[in-house]
């Protein structure tokens, strides 16, 4: 078995076996001097190529709006009496954060942030193909590397930016995030009073519907027996029985007077007569039969009116007909004042947040800044190169028999023989034949 040869580096040390200098600043200094050249020309190479690459670097411009979000009753309350106590701002803390009270600006940033208005602005503005994305999550997350959300708690603002190498589709792309925001927001914030309003109309037709059942019940009853008010009607109905029994009462005490005075035949007896059967009659009429519910009463009395003794049964399903009818009147009355309130409350649950800067066409790039991109890349060259020449010197000052030396020099001899013995496999005759074999009876196998 054959030990493979120790190579050594393949660049020679430039300082001999000069003695090792001790590192300071001024051997370093004079290290890079003696290196100028190839300090240099990585200068100039890097200038060179960060200038290119600077240059190929797409512009990207950025679209501002700031929008002022509504203020919460609740909140605004409790953190002005805590602002007036002095203990929130003596701590150096939020009121509102301190008490746990939900702020407008945290749910409206939220609204930016969700996936549905994501979603929205990818479909609507293509940005798939936009950004060069085949699938929407990777155009979403472009769109949200694009895009900077900040709250401002104090002051309750948003700051909404995009960034897009197009500054009129950067600004249009602003505006949109706004309308998507305010649908979105507009479904969340009114979806109970939404939900309120929708059952109170429901409720307030089928109110509607039983209030004209019941009024067209009550007037159809009130026309068939002729009974409009029953107190008033009963009180007049007794009154004029009350005239009819006096005039009665005194037409037979005038009746018997005459009848001791005259004969039978005279005609004031006849007509006095004639005039207590028909008081008779008329009373009669009046006062009735009992007519049992279900029957109908003007066929028992033959009258257009109700009887004194068939009215309290009337009466009763006219007071029943009349208290329904109130009571659904009541109810519709009711709900369509509940129903105005639910659209006022539906209303006023309408977010309204106020753009105080529109979102601007740029007019100046934000990005790339090419000079400092060019003096970075420089900057960060140098370094690099200064660090590779210190470096290299060390390697050279090494002893022959130094432990890095011979590893280096066993690595670097294990690959070249790797490479040889593929190289010489590769190009054998016997490798060579075993192919043309193979190929040889590939051609005599019958297709």
């Amino acid at each position: 078995m054959s030990v493979a040869p120790i190579y050594e580096p393949s660049f020679p040390p430039e300082l001999g076996s000069d003695p090792p200098v001790r590192s300071g600043l001024s051997s370093r200094l004079s290290l890079w001097w003696r290196h100028r050249k190839f300090l240099w020309r990585v200068f100039w190479i890097t200038a060179l190529l960060s200038a290119g690459v600077a240059l190929l670097l797409p512009k990207k411009f950025k679209s501002t709006a700031k929008l002022v979000a509504p203020e919460n009753s609740s909140a605004s309350l409790m953190s002005n009496l805590l602002s007036k106590t002095g203990a929130a701002s003596t701590l150096g803390l939020d009121p509102a954060s301190l008490m746990g009270l939900k702020t407008p600006g945290a749910f409206y940033t939220a609204v930016l942030e969700s996936r549905t208005v994501q979603d929205s602005l990818v479909q609507k503005f293509d940005l798939r193909n936009h950004y060069g994305k085949k699938y929407y999550q990777d155009a979403r997350k472009a769109l949200v590397r694009n895009t900077e959300i900040e709250e401002d708690k104090k002051s309750n603002i948003i700051t909404l930016s995009v960034t897009d190498w197009d500054p009129k589709f950067a600004a249009m792309l602003a505006r949109n995030y706004i309308e998507e925001m305010n649908h979105v927001a507009a479904d969340l914030n009114t979806s109970a009073a939404h939900r309120e309003r929708e059952f109170l109309e429901e409720r307030l037709k089928s109110a509607r519907q039983d209030l004209d059942q019941t009024s067209r019940q009550l007037s159809e009853f009130s026309s068939k027996h002729a009974m409009m008010d029953l107190q008033q009607q009963s009180r007049t109905m007794m009154d004029a029985a009350a005239r009819l029994q006096g005039e009665l009462i005194a037409s037979q005490s005038e009746l018997r007077g005459l009848e001791q005075i005259y004969s039978e035949d005279n005609v004031r007896v006849r007509s006095l007569r004639a005039r207590v059967g028909e008081l008779q009659s008329q009373l009669k009429k009046m006062l009735g039969n009992y007519t049992p519910p279900g029957v109908d009463a003007e066929s028992q009395t033959g009258s257009d009116y109700p009887s004194i003794r068939t009215l309290p049964a009337l009466g009763y399903r006219y007071q029943d007909l009349y208290r329904q009818a109130r009571i659904q009147e009541g109810i519709f009355e009711f709900l369509n004042q509940q129903y105005e309130l639910a659209r006022v409350e539906e209303a006023k649950e309408l977010p309204v947040v106020r753009v105080m800067d529109q979102p601007n066409v740029p007019e100046k790039k934000i990005s790339p800044v090419r000079s400092l991109i060019v003096v970075f890349s420089v900057l960060v060259a140098m370094i690099l190169a200064s660090w590779w020449v210190v470096e290299v010197e060390k390697w050279n000052r090494l002893p022959a028999h130094h432990p890095r030396r011979l590893l280096f020099a066993e690595v670097t001899s294990d690959l070249r023989m790797m490479l040889g013995n593929y190289t010489r496999n590769k190009n054998s005759p016997r490798r060579r034949g075993d192919t043309e074999k193979t190929k040889n009876v590939e051609r005599e196998v019958p297709k």
